[in-house]
């Protein structure tokens, strides 16, 4: 029993959760920066943010299994499906466990944000969270997955940069400037930065099953997009800055340039397998981006 259950949270790929809690970390920021703060509301939204997160995690691996696309050579370890200590069934059910806590999660998150689950945000917000529920489950399975057709990076976009920045933002303050479009957008590229070099990586394997950007524009253009999705976002954040007269304390995040073009020169170096510590590299980098940008 104990050992089902640490090969359930091997499952889970934790170590990738920053991504998404990151979203939520920069969103809490700026409406603390513009006065509107809830630690119920954070706490929730993190909850909700990391269960969407796990839930797609675990239904990559169904679908990748399924669909054969999943083998030791292309990824370079053993996920519990290719292994056999999981079955697909196991990890069902772990699908439907967090499914259901990012549904409970994010129908409390939008009821104490508003107040009833009957208003127009409210209803918004439902509809937000409903296609981010789906976008997490098919992004892999089902008879024609989007993840398989390049659609992948602009979901991963959307809902993990735009969303989770502009939409945390929108739950706490009840409005949504314009302005904060730049550092959702900035979340949006970095988290998308991390995909790229996953599917970079596995490019060889993938062309047998589906199509993402690398395969599509090649691999030199894929690293040329990597270099866009990580140099852009502090651009993005020093505009933001320089819109709201920020001081210079406020540019701490241009401390971290350096080392993302040290990603960048490591991810032109690196191939294949190697990537895998560039994707480190490009997670660690989003999470400290976000701790300093406010």
């Amino acid at each position: 029993m104990m050992r089902k259950f640490h090969y359930r949270i091997q499952a889970l790929r934790l170590f990738s959760l920053p991504l998404s809690l990151s979203g939520i970390i920069m969103g809490g920021l700026l409406a603390n920066f513009f006065g509107y703060f809830s630690w119920l509301l954070f706490g929730l939204a993190l909850i909700t943010a990391a269960a969407l997160h796990l839930t797609c995690n675990l239904a990559n691996d169904v679908g990748d299994y399924q669909s054969g696309n999943d083998s030791f050579e292309s990824i370079g370890y053993e996920t519990m499906l290719l292994s056999g200590k999981l079955s697909v069934k196991d990890v069902k059910i772990m699908i439907g466990i967090f499914t259901t806590i990012a549904v409970i999660s994010g129908i409390l998150l939008i009821y104490f944000a508003f107040g009833n689950l009957f208003s127009t945000s409210s209803f918004i917000m439902i509809f937000i969270g409903a296609l981010a529920i789906l976008a997490a489950i098919f992004y892999t399975i089902g008879k024609k997955p989007y993840g398989y057709r390049a659609l992948g990076d602009l979901a991963v976009f959307l809902f993990f940069g735009l969303t989770t920045v502009a939409g945390t933002f929108f739950l706490f303050t009840k409005t949504l400037p314009a302005i904060i479009f730049l550092p959702a957008v900035s979340m949006g590229f970095l988290i998308t930065g991390v995909v790229n070099l996953n599917n970079i990586r596995d490019m060889e394997n993938d062309k047998k099953y589906r199509k993402t950007i690398p395969i599509l524009i090649g691999e030199k253009n894929a690293k040329l997009y990597q270099t866009l999705l990580v140099l852009v976002p502090f651009l993005l954040m020093v505009i933001y800055n320089i819109i709201l007269h920020k001081p210079l304390t406020s540019y701490l995040f241009l401390c971290l340039l350096p080392f993302a073009i040290y990603h960048i020169v490591n991810a032109y170096k690196r191939n294949g397998l190697a990537l895998s510590k560039s994707m480190g590299e490009l997670i660690l980098i989003t999470l400290l981006f976000v701790l300093s940008v406010i």
